[in-house]
């Protein structure tokens, strides 16, 4: 096995996408100050540790290792400006958005001596939802409210994400509109809403999910909106309390994390505790050097797949009839898409001819492939050397990539290469975009010590917002 793949190459160049589109505000009625008499940070403050590593890289994700990291970083934040540590429900990650943003602004409130919001108004939510809908900031609320502030976000993971962004990646250095330098007018807009004091009277809020909705950068993403208001009179029903959320905290409060898991991928599956040995060996059964996709090879590899897999509690693993007369690169892909599907999350929708070749550019230099350009939002990539046809490409990716395996970027328990190969696989692509892939086979190319002139076979795992014509699909 090659070095373990690079993770998320445009991971980066995404999040600096989003922070730059995704979030504005709005206010209405205001007979007093905006600004709140809570200092602001001099400017953004970089998230530590950086959560977007252990979110999914687009689309909605509510997972425990997203939602800790997060709140780590969160955590951080305020202990800069000498606030305490946000408590929030154990079950937070289950709560579904809108009321997890609502016991987060509420904790970002009373956390700094400031009114909580009593509850979710049902009218409110609805008025949010028109602008989740219309990725855009809510519309006035209506004469029933005296005070009300509206915000708006898009590229959003959970509740959470949308927090940070709000209170402190809302300055400079963030790349908000109209905040160029300390003091303009677009900088902490957003926290000055959140942070704001309402003036008297019954203090509630509407919040809406539209999780396809972004029109922005990340189009087809999620939008979110948000309606901060004073009733003047009754608020009428409210879904979510603050004493809900209080006494849920009670019962167990959520705890950060500092970063996501090593021993686990960023979809939360757990890695097998060590190399998992062959069982049967099919090294013994498939040719020696060369491809090998007889019955009898393909057949030892999936029993011991089917092994492996057991051992993890997955089902095992079917292959599609004619498995064996597929290409080699059509091969990695059915099994890579059904270690996937077969896990619950998301297959590629087939091969490209632009990844294919990026793909062969690993496979002829015995490496993983490069980076595949600004096209593709987030990638992943592999390379294997030696392998007799790709179901045992993937059985080394999968099941042999830890301590005592062929991933030279595994050398001890613990280095952070060690399955990096099964990470790729299993890895966290997103809800916006098409997953899409290539694949490519060297038949003699590899070069690495002890096997010179063997198979080289490497994969370029991507997502692209644009149109992907398939030369091979995935047909579940």
């Amino acid at each position: 096995m090659a070095p373990a793949a690079p993770r998320r190459v445009a991971a980066l160049l995404l999040a600096v996408a989003t922070v730059a589109a995704a979030a504005c505000s709005g206010s209405s009625r205001r007979p007093h100050a905006s600004a709140p008499a809570v200092p602001d940070p001099p400017r953004s403050v970089v998230a530590s540790p950086d959560y977007d590593q252990a979110c999914a890289p687009s689309g909605l994700d509510s997972s425990d290792t997203c939602v800790e990291v997060t709140l780590q970083a969160i955590d951080n934040a305020r202990a800069a400006e000498g606030v305490k540590a946000m408590a929030l429900p154990s079950d937070f990650a289950r709560l579904p958005v809108p009321e997890q943003v609502f016991a987060v602004v509420d904790a970002e409130r009373v956390d700094r001596g400031l009114p909580p919001f009593e509850g979710m108004s049902a009218s409110l939510n609805g008025v949010a939802a028109v602008g989740a809908r219309a990725a855009t900031v809510p519309p006035d609320p209506g004469a029933a409210y005296s005070v009300a502030d509206s915000e708006w976000i898009g590229a959003v993971a959970n509740g959470l994400d949308a927090d940070y962004e709000w209170m402190y990646d809302d300055g400079p250095g963030s790349n908000v509109p109209g905040c160029a330098a300390r003091g303009d007018a677009g900088c902490w807009a957003d926290r000055h809403n959140i942070l704001d004091s309402f003036g008297a009277g019954t203090l509630v809020l509407g919040v809406a999910i539209a999780p396809t909705a972004d029109t922005g950068t990340d189009a087809g993403g999620p939008s979110l909106a948000l309606e901060l208001a004073t009733a003047k009179a009754s608020p009428g029903p409210l879904t979510y309390t603050w004493t809900q959320a209080m006494a849920d905290t009670a019962a167990g409060a959520l705890r950060p994390r500092e970063q996501a898991p090593s021993d686990q991928s960023a979809t939360g599956i757990a890695d097998p505790a060590r190399s998992v040995a062959p069982k049967p060996d099919f090294t013994a059964v498939c040719a020696p050097t060369g491809i090998d996709t007889s019955s009898a090879c393909i057949g030892s590899v999936l029993l011991a797949v089917n092994a492996a897999r057991a051992a993890e509690g997955v089902k095992p693993m079917v292959l599609p009839a004619g498995f064996a007369a597929l290409t080699v690169p059509e091969q990695l892909l059915v099994a890579i898409d059904l270690e996937r599907v077969d896990r619950g999350l998301a297959p590629f929708t087939g091969l490209t001819d632009a990844l294919d070749r990026n793909a062969q550019r690993g496979a002829d230099t015995a490496d993983d492939p490069p980076d595949p350009g600004g096209a593709y939002t987030v990638a992943d990539t592999e390379w294997a050397g030696g392998s007799s046809n790709g179901l045992d490409a993937v059985y080394g990716w999968m099941y042999d990539d830890g301590i005592d395996s062929g991933n030279l970027d595994c050398p001890k328990a613990g280095a952070p290469g060690c399955w990096g190969h099964r990470h790729g696989i299993l890895d966290a692509f997103g809800t916006v975009g098409t997953l899409v892939m290539g694949a490519a086979l060297n038949v003699t190319g590899d070069h690495t010590a002890g096997d010179s002139g063997g198979t080289s076979m490497a994969a370029t795992l991507a997502v692209t917002m644009r149109r992907a014509p398939l030369v091979f699909a995935w047909a579940p």
